[in-house]
């Protein structure tokens, strides 16, 4: 994984309003010129923090994982119950995921394929780590049941996810945080104790 930081504010900023383009809009018909038009920028000032299209997309998908990080690493902060965890969580990404242009999922995974690795690195590496330690934790705390081996489904878990954005398997979706309210009470349900179930039961994941 590419490790760059973002710090720049004026960087930050711009990369903030490139986001919000490609998550709205996708990234295979959007050129520079387009996103600078977009921006009521010239291209120049794009030009001033990438080569090209395919670094600004890039760039683009390393200031969402860095937010991204930054948002999770603060929840799990907050030291709540495993499943509590999850339902913070889910506010935040529900926020996110009811943005995203369904063909954004497909433009970069066939015409982005640097990006579409960095993402998946995220997933695979800062992702299932989280969700190891909330599993770990919640056997621990006898909030989840101990009968799976909480590795496993960790990485089955992060593998499966990235299903929920795919458009081409839910091309009836405007936005995908039903699929991924679906999946999350279908993942809650399989693993916690009876416990688990009186906190879950708790809770309207519906409502966030």
């Amino acid at each position: 994984m590419k490790n760059i930081e973002i710090v720049d504010p004026k960087e930050v900023s711009l990369l903030e309003r490139v986001t919000e383009v490609y998550v709205r809009e996708g990234l295979k018909k959007i050129t520079m010129d387009d996103m600078a038009k977009k921006l009521n920028v010239s291209k120049k000032t794009l030009y001033k923090y990438v080569k090209n299209r395919k670094e600004l997309i890039l760039k683009s998908t390393i200031f969402h994982v860095q937010r991204e990080r930054l948002k999770i690493i603060e929840i799990q902060e907050k030291e709540l119950n495993p499943i509590l965890e999850h339902h913070e969580l889910a506010k935040f990404f529900l926020a996110t995921i009811s943005q995203i242009n369904p063909v954004l999922h497909y433009d970069m995974q066939h015409f982005f394929p640097e990006s579409w690795e960095f993402l998946n690195e995220h997933f695979n590496g800062f992702i299932f780590e989280s969700i190891y330690k909330n599993l770990k934790r919640g056997q621990a705390e006898g909030i989840y049941h101990d009968q799976f081996n909480a590795e496993i489904i960790a990485k089955f878990f992060t593998a499966r996810v990235d299903l929920v954005f795919d458009g081409e398997l839910f091309p009836g979706e405007s936005n995908f945080g039903e699929v991924y309210l679906q999946y999350l009470t279908y993942h809650l349900n399989s693993i916690t104790s009876k416990k688990g179930k009186d906190i879950l039961n708790q809770l309207d994941f519906k409502q966030l």
